[in-house]
């Protein structure tokens, strides 16, 4: 009982739903959101060319190693990864750019080249290129991938942000805008109206650039990195980290506020540098350095959805008596082997459940800890395969890892854990509505 009657818990649902509702709508947050749902399709693809690769035309244990043509199939691969993931970086800052310009009123495409030009306009353009006799020589205007795929996105992310509000901020300047006659095509006036607000913008990310390299002998994403992006990337990567994470982004399901939504901006450029690294250390035979990407989400803690759902659903067709509950588990639980909760989570319900809050809450957690622990002592390979989000559980655990069945079976061990947590609170359920009856 709250000690005030005037508090309900509709009341503090209402509350959180508020400040859930203007972290979302948030202009900045959205931009981030609707860039990165943009890029879906990229990333689905993505993961299949990364997992033919690394899967079936690997050279040592790939189940087509021995196929005619296999080198030319793997290259194809690498180009097809090339195309997609590796140039990610740049689609999401103009995407971004794009999007936050939209929210100011404005048509968003000029907008989305000039956050790509400030993007580019900050990072290095010159690589040093060593020989075989030990010279080197210096090669300019090259973007290599480190700077087009997601491992520098937060940079790219900061100055599409940064950029287009003061894009958008100078060109509502009358003074700065030029005025072109009426015979000229409206697209030509709009973008000699940008002229001088563009201009002044990337001049002053070159400043930017320039003043913090020959100051510093840094360079910008390396302050970027060193500053911002470890700091993120290693607080995901600790088990209290991603921890907290998966409880904030859980327990906001029980009021009706969908967590990944809300947050998915925040966590979506983080996870995905740590998908990126997961990549480029095992393309180049290296230690894979993080446990936790959005892969290793979306196989082990979102298995059929918010609250690991599959194992409410298993549990309900399990030991529940209530018809009510069967029948919507066993509609609910079709969606749910794609990760699909919603169903369940307004069908049971789980919103606004104080029996299923408790379990709903805690299963994730103990989701976490299990693949957590199980990848850290190196049970079972880490992530590094961006799998759709709707990959079955048991099947998105294989694929995530690049074909460890371990993972499936981890997977399995999950599942199990979550009915056991599940359990004693169907029971209750069934106890509570013979009570009432």
């Amino acid at each position: 009982m709250l000690k005030n009657p005037g508090i309900t818990k509709e009341t503090i649902g209402e509350i959180i739903a508020l400040y859930a509702n203007k972290i979302s709508t948030n202009r900045y947050i959205a931009a981030i959101r609707d860039a990165f749902a943009s890029t879906i399709p990229i990333t689905i693809a993505s993961a299949f060319f990364v997992l033919i690769n690394n899967v079936l035309l690997a050279e040592e244990t790939g189940l087509l190693r021995e196929i005619p043509g296999r080198t030319f199939l793997s290259e194809l691969c690498v180009q097809g990864y090339n195309g997609t993931i590796g140039m990610l970086g740049i689609m999401v800052t103009f995407l971004i750019g794009y999007r936050l310009a939209r929210s100011y009123g404005n048509d968003g495409a000029l907008e989305g080249i000039i956050a790509l030009a400030c993007y580019i306009t900050l990072i290095p353009n010159t690589l040093t290129i060593v020989g075989n006799n030990g010279e080197s020589i210096q090669a300019n205007g090259i973007l290599t991938q480190t700077y087009t795929s997601a491992s520098t996105m937060l940079l790219g992310i900061l100055a599409a942000l940064f950029g287009i509000t003061l894009l958008c901020k100078l060109s509502t300047n009358e003074k700065l805008k030029i005025k072109m006659p009426d015979s000229v095509p409206p697209a030509i006036a709009k973008s000699f109206n940008l002229l001088i607000p563009a201009l002044l913008t990337i001049t002053v990310f070159a400043l930017l650039e320039t003043g913090i390299r020959t100051l510093t002998g840094v360079t910008v994403p390396e302050l970027v990195i060193e500053v911002l992006q470890a700091p993120l990337v290693g607080g995901f990567q600790s088990l209290s980290g991603i921890l907290l994470y998966v409880f904030l982004s859980t327990v906001v399901f029980i009021f009706g506020i969908h967590g990944s939504f809300v947050f998915g901006a925040i966590s979506g450029p983080i996870l995905l540098t740590s998908l990126q690294q997961n990549i480029d250390a095992i393309n180049s035979g290296n230690v894979v350095p993080n446990i936790v990407t959005q892969s290793f989400l979306d196989a082990y803690v979102y298995m059929g959805g918010g609250g690991t759902m599959i194992c409410l659903v298993i549990t309900v067709l399990i030991a529940s008596k209530r018809k009510d509950e069967r029948m919507i588990a066993k509609l609910g639980g079709i969606s749910s082997i794609f990760n699909i909760s919603e169903p369940m989570m307004f069908g049971l319900p789980i919103v606004f459940n104080p029996i299923y809050a408790v379990p709903f809450c805690l299963t994730p957690i103990v989701a976490t800890v299990s693949a957590y622990l199980a990848t850290s002592w190196e049970w079972v390979k880490p992530t590094y395969i961006s799998i759709p989000w709707v990959t079955p559980p048991i099947l998105s655990g294989y694929l995530a890892t690049a074909g460890d069945i371990r993972a499936s079976l981890l997977q399995a061990v999950i599942i199990l854990l979550g009915i056991l947590v599940y359990l004693p609170f169907v029971l209750l359920s069934n106890k509570m509505i013979k009570e009432d009856l």
